[in-house]
């Protein structure tokens, strides 16, 4: 792990969970995993957290169908001036790196 790494912030580990999310490569585990983590978690971002809520109503969709609904389903929710794009411009993490953005938002 790299300098810049070891000193993400706590939106910027939430926002690349999220983008892991919204990747249809998650295997089952991984997937279940950041679902388990970010649930608990006390959001940096209050965005982040709306997103999260709005992923969970969307179990296993493609990441087609995230890309094509997510902000409508935020506008749906009430939140329309949410930008996603931040996230969808991420490339997902490895799952590697997703054990240790895990790790560290454990902390």
């Amino acid at each position: 792990m790299d300098e810049a790494e070891r000193h993400l912030s706590t939106a910027e580990m939430e926002r690349s969970l999220l983008a892991a999310l919204c990747a249809s490569a998650l295997d089952p585990q991984t997937h279940a995993e950041i679902l388990e983590r970010l649930a608990v978690h006390t959001y940096a971002n209050p965005d982040h957290k709306v997103i999260f809520g709005a992923l969970l109503k969307m179990p296993r969709a493609s990441a087609q169908h995230i890309r094509e609904t997510l902000s409508a389903r935020l506008t749906l929710l009430g939140f329309p001036d949410i930008d996603v794009e931040p996230i969808f411009e991420l490339a997902p993490p490895s799952p590697e790196r997703i054990r240790t953005l895990l790790h560290q938002l454990s902390r």
